[in-house]
């Protein structure tokens, strides 16, 4: 073994050249060598610092008109009585679409609404009652009922017209006690003179009886006859004051009557316009609840499979419209917390479509329009996309918008050197470190 080691270590593995070169390299390689290296490391700083590029915020993006599509749900569980519109058919404001299972009538409750709805306050009394009786009304039934009702105690207040008889009894008895007070005020001047001519023979017989012409008892029936003719002038005046007073209660009588009439016709008046709101909204009610409508122009799109007699449970989204104006296209966008603060108005989103692939057709190109100051019950924050050229992809192709769309969106945020995100990388570890 000793023999063997001592014979590798008399092996020479290298020549004697190199040996000399690498035990004392050339000093003019050091020296460009360091330079190279330096020149290499201060190039690379530079382009770190001229290197700029944008940092991306990517969400979820819905493309649809400034009008969105319109998506209409069943709002009870009942079954689908009969379908009007056919799919992608065109359809109007108001238009009804699907009819639900009820208990009324379609065409009876439809006829009830065109009724009341051109009715007005003066012509409340000539609503057709009887036409109306025979309407299928199921779940308006009962409002209809009490306005029906409403109607019916109007008509018979204004035909029987109960006040009238004791307004008229009360006018007319305000006549004869003013008749009455005319004769008693004659009587009463007549009373007055006579009480004047008996106080006059009075003092007369009081002189006669002082010369002693006449005798004590006939002063004292003169007497009598004053206090006689005293007492029937004030008989009169009570009584004249009596009918005055008769007459300012049948006026208080006569206009209690007044006061009463009117105030029950209009009770009957404000129940029958309060009869007929509340069936109107009944008729409302029952239109949201086994209609489905549309409240714009566009065209139909059915969701799912639809016949005559399915089960339909509330809540379900039957169908959307796509409006007729989708003139102006945007997008709604909700974006996370994180990096949120990095976006700001003006900013270019680029727009990955699910519905076309970007390899084949491209992205379209929109703007960041506005930000929610607050976010959502999500902790999301809604954002608006503007896509000023429309769905003009980036290879130049227009994409139809006839139906709402879905992608994913980058948001190009402000640009930053490479430099700067390593020198923010450093701040933040250092930072760490030292807390």
């Amino acid at each position: 073994m000793e023999t063997k080691r001592n014979k590798l270590d008399h092996i020479h593995l290298r020549s004697e050249q190199v040996n000399e070169v690498l035990e004392s390299p050339p000093r003019w390689l050091i020296r460009w060598g360091s330079t190279v290296i330096c020149l290499l490391i201060v190039m690379l700083f530079v382009m770190a610092c001229l290197i700029r590029y944008p940092e991306f915020v990517d969400a979820p993006i819905v493309i649809s008109s400034q009008n969105p599509p319109e998506k209409l749900e069943a709002t009870i569980n009942s079954k689908i009585e009969k379908i009007f519109v056919s799919d992608q058919a065109a359809v109007k404001k108001d238009q009804v679409i699907l009819l639900l299972e009820s208990n009324a009538d379609y065409k009876d409750v439809m006829q009830l609404k065109a009724m009341v709805d051109d009715l007005t306050e003066d012509k409340l009394l000539h609503f057709p009652l009887e036409a109306a009786t025979r309407f299928k009304l199921g779940e308006v039934q009962d409002d209809y009922t009490a306005f029906a009702k409403a109607i019916q105690d109007e008509l018979l207040f204004s035909t029987l017209k109960p006040y009238d008889a004791e307004g008229v009894l009360a006018g007319r008895n305000i006549r004869d006690y003013q008749h009455r007070i005319v004769i008693m005020k004659q009587q009463y001047a007549l009373e007055g003179n006579k009480l004047e001519l008996t106080e006059t023979n009075y003092k007369r017989s009081e002189l006669l009886k002082t010369k002693g012409v006449i005798s004590t008892l006939e002063l004292e029936n003169e007497k009598m006859k004053l206090l006689e003719q005293r007492k029937n002038y004030k008989n009169i005046q009570l009584s004249l004051a009596q009918l005055e007073e008769s007459i300012l209660t049948f006026k208080n009588q006569q206009t209690n009557v007044t006061i009463n009439k009117s105030k029950d016709r209009t009770n009957f008046s404000t129940g029958s316009l309060l009869m007929l709101e509340k069936l109107r909204k009944s008729i409302h009610q029952w239109e949201r609840a086994y209609l489905i409508k549309s409240s714009i122009n566009g065209k139909v799109s059915y969701l799912k499979f639809l016949a005559a007699n399915q089960f339909v449970k509330a809540g379900t989204v039957l169908l959307s419209i796509l409006p007729d104006d989708r003139s102006r296209i945007v997008g709604q966008m909700h974006i996370a917390a994180q990096n949120q603060g990095k976006i700001k108005p003006d900013q270019n989103v680029l727009i990955k479509l699910d519905n076309y692939r970007y390899q084949e057709f491209g992205m379209a190109k929109g703007v960041v329009k506005s930000l929610s100051f607050t976010p959502d019950e999500d902790g999301k924050y809604y954002l608006e996309v503007t896509l000023q050229a429309g769905l003009k992809t980036s290879y130049g192709k227009q994409i139809s918008f006839d139906k709402e769309l879905t992608g994913q969106a980058s948001i190009v945020t402000e640009k930053m050197s490479l430099a700067a995100r390593i020198m923010n990388q450093l701040r933040s570890a250092f930072r760490y470190q030292q807390n």
